[in-house]
C-alpha cells in the first residue's frame, strides 16, 4: 500500500508539473500578444523602455509558483502602462468578457422628465454592452424620450445629466443624443496624428423643433470613459456649458484585442478632442464648479432660463 501511495503521488506531482508548465507557456504567449499589441498601438509606446519592460514581464512568469494570468497580467503589465500615463486599458477575462458581449448582465437605460414645463431633463446611465441589441435599446430608449418630451413642451433648454455615468459603449450614448443637436462631426479620436471623426447622424429618426436650444452638461467625479466622451460630443457647441466636479480623467479611447486564450485587452489606443479640436487630456474640468451635488440642477437651471 505504502509503494501505491508513493506512486500515486509520484504521478500526482508529475501531472501538476505539467500543467504548471504548460500554463506558464500559454501565460506567456497571450503576454507576448499584449506586449506586441501595446508596442504598436498604445498611446504612451513611445514612452517605455521596451527591452526593459519585456524582460522584467517575461522574467516575472517564469519565477512564478502559483501560475495566475490575471495576477501577471494585473499587478505587472497594466500597472506598468499606469507609471507610463495610461490609466485606461484594461484586461477582461474570457468569463467577463462574455457578460459584455451578451445580454447576460443586468443594463439600465435613459430616463427623462420634464423641469419646470420648459427644460427637458434627461439621465444617460453607464452602458456595459457590445450586445447589438442592447445598443439598439438604449439609443431607441433616449431618442423616444427626448421625442415626448419635445413634443408636448416648449422647450427653452436641455439638462444631460451624466454624474455617475462610468462609460460602457459610447455609441449608444452618442446615437441617443442626436435628435437634441445638429448633424456632424461631434467630436475626433487622434491617434499618431491621424483623426477619427465622430458623426452623429438622424438616420431619418427624429430631430428636435430648435437644435439650438442651450445645453446643459451635467458631470462629476465618477463621469468616466464613454460618459466622459458622451460630455465632449457637446462640449465646444455653441449654447452647451458643463456644470459640477472634474470628471474620473479616463478621456482616451480604447481599442480592443482578442487574445489566444479568448480573453480581451482593451487598450488606450487614441486622444480625444471636441468638434472644435480641442484636446481633453486626464479629468475634463466643468465650466462651472459645483462642488454641491445636490446644486448642480439648481445651477444649470439658472442659465439655461437666462
Amino acid at each position: 500500500m505504502k509503494y501505491i501511495f508513493t506512486l500515486f503521488f509520484v504521478v500526482i506531482l508529475t501531472t501538476n508539473c505539467y500543467s504548471q508548465n504548460k500554463d506558464r507557456e500559454e501565460l506567456k504567449k497571450v503576454s507576448n500578444e499584449i506586449l506586441t499589441y501595446i508596442k504598436e498601438y498604445s498611446i504612451v509606446t513611445d514612452s517605455i523602455n521596451w527591452k526593459e519592460f519585456r524582460r522584467d514581464i517575461l522574467t516575472k512568469i517564469t519565477k512564478l509558483d502559483d501560475v495566475d494570468s490575471n495576477k501577471i497580467i494585473f499587478s505587472s503589465i497594466l500597472d506598468k502602462l499606469r507609471q507610463y500615463g495610461d490609466f485606461h486599458s484594461f484586461y477582461s477575462d474570457k468569463s467577463n468578457l462574455k457578460k459584455i458581449v451578451s445580454n447576460d448582465t443586468t443594463l439600465n437605460y435613459p430616463s427623462s422628465k420634464i423641469i419646470d414645463d420648459s427644460i427637458g431633463y434627461i439621465s444617460l446611465p453607464t452602458h456595459l454592452s457590445m450586445n447589438e441589441k442592447d445598443n439598439f435599446i438604449y439609443a431607441d430608449t433616449l431618442r423616444k424620450q427626448i421625442r415626448l418630451l419635445d413634443e408636448k413642451y416648449s422647450i427653452k433648454g436641455w439638462i444631460v445629466d451624466l454624474r455617475g455615468n462610468g462609460g460602457g459603449n459610447m455609441w449608444p450614448m452618442l446615437a441617443g443624443l442626436n435628435p437634441i443637436i445638429e448633424d456632424g462631426t461631434v467630436g475626433y479620436f487622434v491617434s499618431k496624428g491621424k483623426r477619427i471623426k465622430w458623426q452623429s447622424t438622424s438616420k431619418n429618426n427624429y430631430k428636435c423643433k430648435n437644435l439650438h436650444n442651450k445645453i446643459a452638461i451635467l458631470i462629476d467625479s465618477l463621469t468616466g470613459s464613454s460618459g466622459e466622451m458622451a460630455a465632449i460630443s457637446l462640449l465646444g457647441r455653441e449654447n452647451s456649458k458643463s456644470f459640477g466636479t472634474k470628471t474620473s480623467g479616463y478621456t482616451t479611447a480604447n481599442q480592443n484585442f482578442k487574445l489566444s486564450n479568448g480573453a480581451m485587452l482593451f487598450l488606450a489606443t487614441a486622444y480625444c478632442e471636441d468638434r472644435t479640436k480641442k484636446k481633453y487630456i486626464g479629468k475634463i474640468t466643468p465650466d462651472v464648479e459645483v462642488s454641491d451635488n445636490t446644486k448642480t440642477i439648481t445651477k444649470s437651471k439658472e442659465w439655461l432660463l437666462e
